[in-house]
């Protein structure tokens, strides 16, 4: 690659310029874990303190824990996108062709270019606008290269709908989701994270809390102490775990089933 769009001035006058804004994405990811960090530890000592609580305490702690979940799920997506992206990105609209740029550099590809084609969403869409998840922007080129976007670029909606404008031989072929192409493999998840909660169930009946006992005279037995088979922070995380995996399974198995329309 080449630096500087100029580079490319047989691809025509620039039409339209849209950087992609990657420092929310990281603002974002703290965000997030700064709702998850106190609501999973309140969700967590909830439980462990509660025992058998009220039903209206058992869905405040679940309340929290999916809260949590949910917070982590969008940190970790959040900050991969951003490690995965490019600082400085961007992609510039011209008359005949694409540029895309960054620190890393820059490269351009003429609208005959385009092999494959998917634009979809709503550039606005509330929370989902601010996350960058409202649209999405997926570009395959003759040379192997793959250019991803969201609605973190700046007007997104515009960029989108000039390419489904200008690349019209590509903008209309279906594209068959990574569940369509999975095969049975979501199953073989499913069942993974089966077994891994089985797995975590037996853990926690195979270590039950243990009692020392000291002979107290006259054939009499006195408790000295209880030792607890797995403190309160473990069976939090093994909580936390087969709730992960439950979501996961439930995911999988739906993903199998939408994905057995394409085949």
């Amino acid at each position: 690659m080449t630096g500087g769009s100029d580079a490319f001035g047989d691809l025509g006058p620039v039409v339209s310029r849209h950087p992609v804004d990657h420092q929310k994405r990281w603002v974002n990811a703290g965000c997030a874990l700064l709702i998850a960090v106190p609501s999973g530890w309140l969700g967590a000592w909830g439980w462990s303190a509660a025992g058998e609580g009220s039903a209206g305490s058992n869905r405040a702690i679940g309340l929290l824990l999916g809260l949590a979940l949910g917070a982590v799920a969008i940190a970790v997506t959040q900050a991969g996108r951003a490690l995965r992206g490019e600082r400085g990105e961007y992609f510039e609209v011209r008359q005949d062709g694409l540029v895309h740029g960054s620190q890393r550099g820059v490269a351009g590809w003429s609208w005959n270019r385009v092999t494959s084609l998917h634009v979809d969403g709503d550039a606005v869409n509330g929370i989902a606008t601010r996350l960058g998840n409202g649209y999405r922007i997926e570009i395959g080129l003759d040379d192997g290269t793959r250019l991803r976007t969201d609605g973190l670029a700046r007007r997104a909606g515009d960029l989108g709908r000039v390419l489904l404008t200008r690349c019209p031989h590509v903008a209309l072929k279906p594209r068959i989701p990574w569940y369509g192409r999975a095969g049975g493999w979501p199953l073989v998840g499913a069942a993974a994270c089966a077994a891994a909660i089985a797995a975590m169930l037996f853990y926690i009946t195979a270590h039950p809390d243990k009692e020392h006992r000291i002979p107290a005279g006259g054939g009499m037995t006195m408790v000295r102490t209880t030792e607890p088979g797995i403190s309160e922070a473990g069976y939090a995380v093994l909580s936390i775990g087969m709730l992960v995996c439950a979501v996961t399974a439930i995911t999988l198995v739906i993903a199998y089933v939408r994905g057995r329309a394409y085949r």
